[in-house]
């Protein structure tokens, strides 16, 4: 599936960013660097033709998205892993890739089925904030947080439940995997089962749930609080404490 980056600020952010762009359509001669990726100059409908997306005269055509595998995350002595479990809306994708960079998150683990791929729509959002990350796919999000539990990590699942506690009285221990639910089932029960800790967003007002993206964004700035303030204190084996 071709690759598109629309819009004038996404497209310029892809090109500052050294992205692995393949061609960029205009509707007039460009006035910034390029970085001698081909330029093809274009009309408004010739453009309209290939995307459905607001692109303000300005497309870039990507090459084959990189994908990483889940070794890349031990590799990176990753701290703090983002699972999202089975997205549907490339909105609210895009927009949890571009919060997770800004909060210093860089490994976030997908699923290759039943849920929204990397689109052009989901690049649109993300604008530059896909530049920099390692998206993950896998075949089984219960078989990788296995893996990362061997790995010591510990695992905390966004849920309301009887079990969950408010986020910010939560116990954590690093590194962490973070997991995401589904924007209207949450997050399936057999990854619950593996959960070290539920935590959730507790409301005030009249407002019941929040935008999964918005809540994300919450998590993943009070974890990156949580880490710079804490450091290597908050660092715990799942054997050491599991067996006391």
């Amino acid at each position: 599936m071709v690759k598109l980056i629309c819009g004038k600020n996404s497209v310029l952010d892809a090109i500052e960013n050294r992205m692995n762009v393949k061609v960029i359509y205009l509707i007039k001669e460009p006035t910034f660097r390029t970085h001698n990726i081909k330029i093809e100059i274009v009309s408004k409908e010739e453009m309209d033709n290939m995307t459905s997306i607001n692109h303000q005269g300005f497309i870039a055509v990507l090459n084959d998205f990189k994908y990483h595998n889940i070794e890349s995350v031990f590799e990176d002595q990753a701290e703090i892993v983002l699972i999202l479990d089975h997205l549907q809306d490339p909105q609210n994708l895009g927009s949890i890739l571009r919060t997770a960079n800004a909060s210093g998150i860089y490994h976030i683990i997908i699923p290759n089925a039943r849920s929204t791929d990397i689109n052009s729509t989901v690049l649109k959002v993300a604008s530059g904030g896909i530049v920099g990350l390692k998206i993950i796919k896998v075949s089984s999000i219960h078989a990788t947080i296995l893996k990362l539990k061997k790995q010591q990590f510990w695992i905390y699942s966004t849920s309301l439940d009887e079990q969950s506690i408010t986020y910010e009285k939560a116990n954590y221990n690093f590194p962490l995997a973070i997991i995401i639910g589904n924007e209207d089932k949450g997050i399936s029960k057999s990854l619950l089962k593996e959960t070290d800790q539920n935590i959730y967003i507790s409301m005030e007002g009249t407002v019941q749930s929040l935008n999964v993206s918005v809540a994300t964004g919450i998590i993943l700035f009070y974890l990156k609080n949580i880490k710079e303030k804490n450091g290597s204190n908050i660092k715990n084996s799942r054997n050491d404490v599991q067996g006391k």
